[in-house]
């Protein structure tokens, strides 16, 4: 017994190792031909298991391991799909997710019920054909920095009801399985039952799962969140099972009631090593489960899974552009969705395990799913050209005539809206394009002049006063479409200052050379200004960390990159420091300049700056003399080196001027 125990053992070893070596080649492979992880060890499970080369063998021991890695995808999923971000855009989030997911059901079970597949399987195919891959697509759009593109957000807000929607899903898998008579009520009964034991599930891990990890981060012992991570993960897991629901349901519960929660991040940080080893097990396991040659058998319901698939996306794209009012929103965002995602394999070994599935049905959707995942990057990729030169099939421009604006501000996101705050409290004439229907609302809302509408259309730019502006904004969040404004934006007004927002440094000369004027990346910004900081800090004066702020900037950040180093920089910043240099200053209301001459200033001989020139409204005064008496708005042309220059910007800036005057007499 022990040695037929040990030979058991050995060969789960056996296969599991094997399995590893098979995902991490896949792993290796993908990246070289940068093809998606999960992608990648779908494919390598597909040419290794029984439907390919036959090197790995399914067994019990490696189902239950990929279990496993689901409950931990899961719980990963829970801690990142916080409240506060279930709460943010729900309305819109929760109807074009039901909308989804109910028309692709529909359509799904609709299509199989036409095949004579009885009504229980049929529905079940439904379910598996409406749910995306949340990890898929979030990688494409992360990848691209698309993530806060219309697209992006729109994606995620489908993805969100979809994961959410699997709960519902798992829970009338039984009332399926079972008899037809009342099956309406059974149904409904289930998912009451499952409604009072999520409840309890959930308010139980709220309130108690918090402490206990709290009491274990005040213990002091760092080596106890790890065991802890998956004690609080499989745990929920049999406590979800006590209650008759799945093991990854209950991990999913743990991670919903740890998210917002200070350590639910930690938690989470301890478990994706042995996570992401897990998940791959897992996908590479499914990959093993498909044979393509029994699907091909079955033409009919394999063409069948394949128009269910391609009718879901149609049907995203609908919902999108509904909601979203944007066709090119509506074109990326369809065909991001337009695969069968990871939790439909979770979900379909549920229904194949309760005689839902028929083999020659699961062949045909883990085909149909490996297929659409593996090419997902690649149609997504031509939804972007096809986007990018078609942004809006439809509208028509409303108006030849341009709107009379200084400013014209694309995107309102946080740094738009910025801008435009600043505009309107400067009394500057602007105006913003905004693509999301409900922030254009907003802005509206608060007083602000915006305009809904897709600024990558050359007729909007028109009429919103691009050709006639003084400078233009570019703050939208997708790489593609900030290109296209700014090209469009360049050829309209050949003159005006166009300022960019970028993600990353990578793209400044890409945007430089399509005719932006500025390129401020968002990459290095919060870096600038921490520098900036600290040499202030540090006791350096103002005007010095200024200057080595300017020389970043100018040599397009290359500083901050590593791509200059220390020596090459040094004589720059010693010669600008150490010489004299000229600088502008503005006299403010309220400085101890303002109102006094230059004589009671005495600001040659207290700072070492001279004043070459005043400026006062339109007439230069060169080379003033003690007498001439300093006004609020009159512009300062000085000279001396960095010391001096920062000693007369304080005297100019707004201050104590009766404490400085008093220490002056003194």
């Amino acid at each position: 017994m022990p040695g037929g125990s040990s030979r058991c053992a050995a060969m789960l070893l056996f296969d599991v190792v094997l399995l590893l070596a098979v995902a991490c080649s896949a792993l290796v492979l993908g990246k070289l031909l940068r093809v998606p992880p999960m992608t990648a060890t779908l494919l390598a499970g597909v040419l290794a298991g029984p439907g390919g080369l036959g090197l790995v063998r399914q067994s019990h021991g490696i189902e239950q391991l990929a279990e496993l890695g689901v409950s931990l995808l899961l719980f990963g999923v829970g801690t990142e799909v916080s409240f506060e971000r279930l709460r943010a855009g729900i309305t819109r989030k929760v109807g074009a997710g039901a909308i989804q997911v109910a028309l692709s059901v529909a359509v799904g079970a609709g299509l199989f019920a036409t095949l004579g597949v009885p009504a229980p399987t049929a529905i079940v195919v439904g379910f598996l054909v409406s749910l995306s891959s949340t990890a898929l697509v979030f990688k494409l759009f992360d990848d691209c920095d698309e993530l806060d593109s219309p697209h992006g957000r729109a994606a995620a807000g489908v993805l969100l009801f979809q994961d959410l929607a699997l709960i519902p899903m798992m829970l009338l898998l039984p009332t399926l399985a079972g008899p037809r008579e009342h099956a309406a009520a059974a149904a409904m009964t289930a998912l009451a039952h499952a409604g009072v034991a999520l409840a309890v599930l959930l308010v139980f891990a709220r309130t108690v799962l918090p402490r206990v990890i709290e009491a274990a981060a005040r213990s002091g012992v760092h080596e106890l969140f790890a065991p802890l991570a998956l004690l609080v993960a499989f745990g929920a897991s049999l406590s979800a099972q006590a209650f008759g629901l799945s093991l990854p349901l209950g991990a999913f519960l743990a991670g919903l009631a740890l998210s917002g929660t200070p350590y639910a991040h930690r938690i989470f940080a301890e478990l994706l090593p042995l996570r992401d080893a897990f998940v791959a097990l897992f996908f590479t396991s499914v990959g093993m489960l498909c044979v393509p040659w029994q699907a091909f058998a079955e033409p009919a319901a394999l063409l069948a899974m394949i128009a269910a698939v391609a009718a879901k996306s149609l049907v995203c794209a609908a919902v999108i552009w509904a909601l979203w009012k944007s066709p090119a929103v509506a074109i990326v965002g369809g065909a991001a969705l337009g695969q069968i995602g990871e939790f439909s394999f979770v979900l379909a070994r549920e229904a194949a395990g309760r005689g839902l599935l028929p083999a020659t049905l699961e062949q045909a959707f883990l085909t149909t799913a490996v297929a659409s995942m593996a090419a997902t990057p690649l149609v997504v990729t031509f939804a972007r050209w096809l986007s990018e030169r078609r942004r809006d099939l439809t509208t028509k421009a409303t108006s030849a005539a341009a709107t009379k604006v200084d400013v014209v501000v694309a995107g309102c996101g946080a740094t738009g809206r910025a801008v435009a705050n600043v505009l309107r409290a400067t009394s500057i004439p602007f105006l913003v394009i905004e693509l999301d229907p409900v922030r254009a609302r907003t802005m509206a809302h608060q007083g602000l002049p915006v305009r809904n509408g897709d600024a990558t259309r050359r007729a909007l730019l028109e009429e919103a006063g691009a050709a006639s502006c003084r400078a233009f904004v570019v703050a939208v969040s997708d790489p593609a479409a900030t290109r296209r404004i700014v090209s469009l934006a360049r050829r309209l007004s050949p003159h005006a200052p166009i300022l960019v927002r970028a993600h990353r440094v990578s793209e400044i000369p890409a945007l430089q050379a399509i005719g932006a004027t500025e390129v401020i990346p968002a990459e290095f910004e919060a870096s600038i200004e921490m520098f900036v900081r600290l040499l202030t800090r540090l006791g350096i004066p103002r005007h010095v960390a200024r200057v080595q702020e300017g020389i970043i900037r100018l040599g397009n950040y290359q500083a901050l990159r590593g791509a200059i180093s220390a020596s090459s920089l040094s004589p720059e910043i010693e010669r600008l420091i150490r010489g004299g240099i000229i600088e502008q200053a503005e006299v403010l209301e309220g400085s101890r300049a303002c109102g006094r001459t230059l004589g009671e200033l005495q600001l040659r001989s207290r700072t070492g700056a001279a004043v070459l020139t005043i400026v006062r409204g339109e007439t230069p005064i060169a080379n003033p003399g003690p007498d001439a008496r300093l006004e609020a708005g009159d512009l300062l042309v000085l000279y001396g080196p960095h010391t001096a220059i920062a000693g007369a910007l304080d005297m100019v800036e707004p201050g104590d001027s009766h404490q400085a005057d008093a220490s002056e007499q003194v």
